[in-house]
């Protein structure tokens, strides 16, 4: 999902309510607390795939789509 949005840069403003910049600069400050180990049962999601669902949850209220 996050590579289609990031090909057009209008729907990933609409989806995310900010800019790519923007989000990259959230990313620096909050993704090494987003980092997880993966273990042997599931491969985790990466810190930019966890800060967008999260803000995608804040900005709309509901889960991907």
């Amino acid at each position: 999902m996050l590579p289609k949005l990031l090909s057009d840069r209008v729907h990933y403003v609409n989806y995310f309510r900010m800019s790519p910049e923007t989000f990259e600069h959230l990313l620096s400050l909050v993704g090494p607390s987003l980092i997880r180990v993966n273990t042997t049962m599931r491969k985790c999601l990466s810190p930019s795939e966890r800060l967008a669902v999260t803000l995608r949850f804040l900005a709309s209220g509901k889960l991907l789509n």
